[in-house]
């Protein structure tokens, strides 16, 4: 075991003993804290029966992470893989899962893309992200296709209600270079926010032949409206757009190596939503009445695919109480209209476009009688290009309260819809579609205890997980083409994670997963069998300066060699990177920060270079 590993495992132990997915930057909460996606409509975090983590704003911003999916490491049960430096493509697999089995939803926009049927996490910035949940498991029966692993939640909306602007400039290795803007303004009871930011970096050869670099560069901007619609009903509006460009390199001449190239990848996406919620009967009932809009574009070359995604949903949550027992329950009505476009000029034969419709009907319940939560969930959804199914999920807890100890458990389903080039092909010569595609289904398990420990807290979660029918491309036939497997495969592994409040100027964090995946009897590509993160924030009280030291490891895992389709091993890393502030007066701060600080050679994809030692110094300006 090399050093940095060492180094890792004896911070997180002492974790392991005293420490939760709470905020890092916070004690013991005086009152329940919030989740936004426990359930359709957002509840205590002592009602959720499944294992759930928070970034708040304050973490993420000592983090120092640039992207969402860099703060995401220190979750438990979350793998990322990068194909190079940062702003290339970007998977997250969580729980063992695929990278298209994590559902993103973006101030409740389901933000994948229709067309590719996953996240661009290379193009999602941490400017304007005021927060991110993670609720892991099989979560279908809440929320739909692509919630195998779990769901993953970010919000834009400002957590302080005030007017406020900022900005904040950046500049280090890799000519990188970042800079943003935000305000917030109050109009009597209405506040409009908005949030705009633009990075870029020249990057490195990608290719690891001394060729040109591979850069990127991302532009996002972001605006939200809040304001109430009489004395019982609210409107609430959001929208945003992210332009990303990233080159990179490929393996031109077919020998399973990467060769230097002239490749770029262009994506736009714009997403938006539009929310009137309504009370009555005295608060008891409230009806959300929801529409949004979900635009991408990706041009590979001269090939340029769409994926447009339409949702309307009306929905009804309820509450009441029997003595001691309270009561919740929600039903929803949902329509969403996908339309799919592939196009690489006149008389291509990948050229293509297909629509689908689906409509899902869904019933949530959730009982709580003091220290006792039972919920149950139900879903149906009907599609035109699909088969039709049904998921379900069940969970229980009960806190022990001498103990200061809470026991949940939770059962339930997560589907995976096939993909566009998975149904239809995307070159008739090379790959074609499988109409007859099923849909993917994973039923999964989880057993959990969280404590307190004084001020510290600790959680852990046991799952168990097997997918059925999961969809592969079948290399063994040409033309290539996508298959469903026989079988099932199997996902089990146990999270660790904690947080512990050491001082007043002190924090420490903590996380460890140990995971198994397996098809048949072949472990599973890209999914690494111990993952690890530890960090320390220190801010004393009074003090205009502050450190943040963390680190994240990812275990051996592996690959495959597309040069020879052999399997082959990625050996395990370690990357530690920090941050330290000075604050001059109260509105201004600098910073610098460092990523990979032990400039660690590794590679989180077989042929891609991982990003070496980066060192980066900026301003920020509150008011």
């Amino acid at each position: 075991m090399h050093t940095p590993t060492k180094t890792l495992l004896a911070v997180t132990a002492p974790l392991c003993v005293l420490a939760t997915g709470v905020s890092a930057l916070e004690t013991t909460p005086t009152e329940s804290e919030i989740i936004i996606i426990g359930a359709r409509a957002p509840i205590p975090r002592e009602e959720i029966t499944a294992a759930v983590s928070v970034l708040d704003e304050s973490e993420l911003e000592a983090l120092g992470s640039v992207f969402v999916v860099d703060a995401l490491r220190a979750i438990p049960g979350v793998a990322v893989n990068r194909s190079g430096p940062a702003g290339a493509l970007t998977q997250v697999r969580l729980r063992g899962s695929e990278a298209n089995h994590v559902l993103v939803l973006i101030d409740g926009v389901e933000a994948s893309n229709p067309f590719s049927g996953a996240f661009s996490f290379n193009a999602m910035p941490t400017s304007g992200v005021s927060r991110v949940e993670v609720l892991r498991g099989e979560q279908s029966a809440l929320w739909g296709s692509d919630a195998i692993g779990g769901v993953i939640n970010i919000v834009t909306t400002p957590t302080k209600t005030k007017n406020a602007a900022g900005a904040f400039a950046e500049y280090g290795s890799f000519e990188s270079f970042r800079a943003g803007a935000n305000a917030q303004g109050l109009f009597g009871k209405a506040r409009m926010f908005g949030n705009a930011s633009y990075g870029s970096s020249d990057g490195y050869d990608v290719s690891n032949t001394s060729g040109e670099k591979d850069s990127y560069d991302n532009f996002t901007a972001l605006t939200g409206f809040d304001a109430p619609l009489g004395t019982f009903a609210a409107l609430k509006t959001r929208a945003r757009f992210t332009r990303n460009k990233s080159e990179f390199d490929a393996d031109t001449d077919l020998d399973g190596r990467l060769n230097d190239a002239a490749l770029q990848l262009r994506q736009n996406q714009f997403d938006a939503l539009a929310e009137i919620t309504a009370q009555n009967m005295g608060g008891h009932l409230q009806h959300i009445l929801k529409s949004t809009y979900t635009n991408t574009q990706d041009v590979n070359g001269g090939t340029r695919s769409n994926g447009f995604r339409t949702q309307v949903s009306y929905q009804v949550n309820g509450d009441w109480q029997t003595g001691a027992t309270e009561h919740h329950f929600t039903l929803l009505g949902e329509v969403t209209r996908e339309i799919y476009k592939n196009n690489a000029g006149p008389g291509a034969l990948q050229n293509q476009k297909r629509r689908n419709t689906g409509y899902a009907l869904a019933a949530d319940y959730r009982l709580v009688n003091n220290n006792l939560v039972l919920n149950a969930s139900a879903r149906r959804d009907t599609y035109s290009l699909f088969a039709n199914t049904n998921t379900w999920r069940v969970g229980a807890a009960y806190a022990f309260a001498p103990l200061k100890g809470r026991l949940r458990a939770s059962a339930g389903q997560g589907i995976k819809n096939p993909g566009f080039f998975e149904l239809f092909g995307f070159f008739p010569d090379f790959f074609v579609g499988n109409a007859d595609l099923k849909t993917e289904k994973s039923t999964g398990f989880e057993l959990g205890w969280e404590q307190d420990l004084g001020p510290a807290q600790l959680s852990l979660s046991g799952f168990s997980s097997r997918l059925k029918d999961e969809i592969f491309t079948d290399f063994g036939v040409f033309p290539f083409t996508a298959n469903n497997r026989p079988g099932k495969s199997r996902r089990r592994g146990l999270e660790i994670e904690g947080s512990w409040p050491v001082s007043s100027a002190v924090t420490l964090n903590g996380s460890a997963t140990i995971l198994h995946t397996s098809q048949g009897n072949v472990r599973e590509i890209r999914r690494p069998k111990f993952l690890a993160s530890a960090s320390v924030h220190w801010q004393p009280a009074s003090e205009p300066f502050g450190l943040s030291l963390a680190a994240e490891h990812n275990g051996k895992m592996t690959d495959t060699d597309f040069g020879s389709f052999a399997t082959i091993n990625l050996k395990s890393y370690t990357l530690v990177h920090g941050t330290a502030h000075y604050d001059i007066g109260e509105n201004i701060q600098v910073y610098v920060r460092g990523d990979n600080l032990l400039d660690e050679n590794y590679s989180e994809v077989f042929g891609f270079a991982g990003q070496g030692r980066g060192i980066y110094g900026g301003i920020r300006a509150k008011f």
